[in-house]
């Protein structure tokens, strides 16, 4: 549990947030180019870091990893638990879980909230037991599996850009291509490639002159089979020339998830380099390796897939975890929703992941069926935010948990 003590000064407060803003990114954190995008010196910035860590502000260097992922998108998985304060033993047997990304204490009728992510539908099924277990134990024995159909947005981060690319390892000819298929459209003054829409599965497919080709606008429950080969289908039509498959390098495989299991987990206080990652995964997941017939994974094939993950966007963002209360974000809400027309489930969510409070939106199977994560700066910020979701009229109601105590932080969001 982090010890959370706000800081004195508003001007402090500021400028921790703007640092802490600072070390979040698309890339690996360098100093140097960091404290050139704020103007500071490598020094100076040096010294900054070095106090927001001695102060318990910010904790480890972390990543956000992208839901979709595949094969396999990531499954998120909420309990809400009835406990008391005389079993302490409960919040410890989950803390051991090692797919536990959050547990806050809430106020009302349920007093714990955890989130899990797990990396595939097995895996949760596998660890289900164990929870189930862990549960039986409890003195109420009363709590709730709550699980996310769609994930629209996680620490700040809108997935509404989701989208996978590969490329062909040659040159491509546009103008020929756009000739020979009707579903194309290309304006090169308005955009550099061709923009190719397919059904059954709906997506969109841009093909760009160097070879590469980016699919987004698919819906994320297709599998990685189907999407490949109808992608494939659509640009053999266009005269392209393929292999006779397109090569799935863009989906991520058993050694990736560790990699990204080390960047988000195994990071101290400053960022890991590829030569840590090498030992970490030849020590701590050797038998992992082996199972995989890989008995050794070289620098330079970490680097090339962390590049890989990068690119295709399975990492999010570079981040640090910080202490919110610390840098004067006092309140933490779990609020349910409830549109008045349930058909419009999707386009609500839409509208509210651009809400900068909400720093994660779930779609879950229940009447009120999107679930947000909400902070704001001072409590009563709360109330105006209620009034102004109200204010679009097409919400019938909502339910609110306040967090009391955030046990196990999931505190790398975006801030505002």
């Amino acid at each position: 549990m982090q010890n959370c003590n706000i800081m004195s000064s508003s001007k402090d407060r500021v400028e921790a947030q703007h640092f802490i803003k600072n070390l979040s990114g698309k890339t690996k954190f360098v100093i140097s180019k960091n404290s050139r995008a704020i103007g500071l010196s490598r020094q100076t910035y040096q010294n900054k870091l070095d106090n927001l860590r001695y102060q318990k502000i910010i904790t480890n260097f972390t990543i956000n990893i992208n839901p979709n992922i595949r094969p396999n998108n990531l499954k998120y998985v909420m309990i809400e638990i009835k406990t008391n304060p005389k079993e302490p033993e409960l919040v410890e047997e989950l803390l051991k879980i090692p797919q536990l990304r959050m547990l806050d204490g809430i106020f009302g009728d349920f007093s714990l909230f955890a989130l899990f992510i797990f990396k595939s539908p097995e895996e949760y099924y596998q660890i289900l037991n164990n929870i189930d277990k862990t549960m039986s134990k409890s003195y109420f024995k009363k709590y709730q599996i709550i699980e996310t159909i769609k994930v629209f947005k996680t620490n700040g981060i809108s997935l509404r850009d989701s989208k996978i690319s590969f490329t062909l390892g040659k040159k491509i000819n546009l103008k020929e291509i756009a000739k020979n298929s009707a579903n194309i459209e290309y304006n090169p003054q308005k955009f550099p490639g061709v923009v190719m829409k397919i059904e059954d599965p709906n997506a969109t497919i841009l093909i760009f002159s160097t070879g590469k080709i980016v699919v987004t606008e698919f819906r994320k429950e297709i599998g990685a089979k189907q999407l490949i080969d109808k992608v494939a289908q659509e640009i053999r039509k266009t005269g392209i020339q393929l292999e006779k498959k397109i090569s799935q390098n863009f989906y991520i495989d058993e050694i990736d998830y560790l990699i990204l299991k080390i960047l988000q987990d195994d990071q101290g206080l400053r960022p890991i380099s590829t030569y840590e990652i090498k030992d970490l995964l030849n020590e701590k997941y050797r038998m992992t390796l082996k199972s995989l017939n890989k008995d050794d994974i070289s620098q330079s094939t970490i680097h090339n897939r962390i590049k890989k993950l990068e690119q295709q966007g399975a990492i999010l963002n570079y981040t640090v975890n910080f202490c919110p209360k610390k840098i004067g974000f006092k309140g933490k809400y779990l609020l349910r929703i409830k549109p008045k027309d349930p058909s419009k489930y999707n386009e609500l969510a839409l509208k509210l992941d651009m809400h900068k409070n909400i720093t994660d939106l779930f779609r879950i199977g229940e009447q009120y069926g999107l679930f947000a994560i909400v902070r704001v700066e001072k409590i009563e910020d709360f109330a105006s935010f209620i009034k102004d979701l109200y204010s679009s009229e097409e919400i019938e109601d909502t339910y609110t948990s306040f967090v009391l105590d955030e046990l196990k932080p999931y505190t790398n969001f975006i801030l505002f």
